[in-house]
């Protein structure tokens, strides 16, 4: 099956995806390993939010669920909302009843940091506009550096082999192809808006990106995405994209592997060494998003 694997190094700083209150201290979502490294992310549930409220604004239905009881529930309409296409759905359904579900064809991973990265407190406060004490609170924010991948497969506007229902309406392929191109406007030109914010802005600023075509399934490109400090400046690890490069070249199967260089983050002197891969800059990214629509 044809997929499109995309791994992007991008950047955000602040509390972009808070996790709890304790006390008067406004967390952020993060992980340990066993060495008890700190690994602040934002997770998937709230970078698809983000998407799915930019594909609203581009015209496009999202499911507004329904109420069953106290529950809320998708629809399962991938036909008419486009969000059921993209992500997938899960219908429970009673009794013996099989659960109407769509496997999304579009995964996306948490955005979590690379490296062990220090938390910082920043303090806050809501102060009376008249006389009276205010109230302060701390909130937790780090300067995260770190990958969101991504796989698409070709069945984006299709029924599969994985959905357990029929359709009850098609969509064209001008329209398949609409919701391919404006998924990929937000996820490489646009960018997301993450929604954990009161008043701040939060918008991941992008170094590179690894774009990797196959016809036979996913591939390991995920774990050559990493960088380097030169300088004071965050650049690619040329070595480990050379790596992956010459891992797919022993790969048997139909591929090809882009790279957009959104920061000057791939020297220029390096597009020779890291052939067959083509290297696009940030003025180049429309070509990308015609290749990959047009190959899906």
């Amino acid at each position: 099956m044809k997929c499109v694997q995309i791994s992007i190094l991008a950047r955000i700083y602040g509390n972009v995806n808070a996790d709890e209150t304790i006390g008067n201290r406004i967390t952020i979502k993060k992980m340990y390993d066993e060495q008890g490294n700190i690994y602040p992310f934002v997770s998937a549930r709230a970078i698809k939010y983000a998407i799915r409220q930019r594909l609203r604004e581009k015209g496009f239905e999202i499911d507004p669920f329904y109420k069953e009881g106290e529950q809320l529930k998708d629809s399962g309409k991938p036909w008419k909302y486009v969000d059921n296409d993209i992500f997938g759905y899960l219908v429970p359904q009673k009794g013996q009843e099989k659960s109407r579900r769509r496997t999304a064809p579009v995964s996306i991973s948490y955005f979590k940091s690379i490296r062990n990265t220090p938390i910082s407190t920043d303090f806050a406060g809501r102060f009376p506009r008249e006389n009276g004490s205010p109230n302060i609170f701390e909130v937790e924010v780090a300067d995260i550096i770190g990958r969101i991948n991504v796989l698409m497969y070709e069945y984006i506007g299709r029924p599969s082999k994985y959905d357990n229902e029929e359709w009850e309406n098609t969509i064209s392929e001008e329209e398949r192809r609409r919701r391919i191109e404006a998924f990929l406007e937000i996820l490489l030109i646009e960018r997301f808006v993450l929604p954990k914010r009161a008043n701040s802005l939060n918008i991941p600023e992008y170094f590179f990106a690894t774009i990797v075509l196959s016809e036979s399934g996913p591939l390991p490109i995920y774990d050559f995405i990493d960088y380097k400090i030169v300088d004071g400046k965050i650049v690619a690890d040329i070595d480990l994209l050379k790596n992956l490069i010459e891992l797919l070249k022993n790969v048997n199967t139909k591929k090809s592997v882009h790279i957009i260089d959104y920061k000057d983050s791939i020297p220029k002197n390096f597009d020779e060494e890291l052939k067959p891969a083509t290297i696009y800059r940030r003025d180049e990214i429309r070509r990308v998003i015609n290749l990959i629509r047009n190959w899906l």
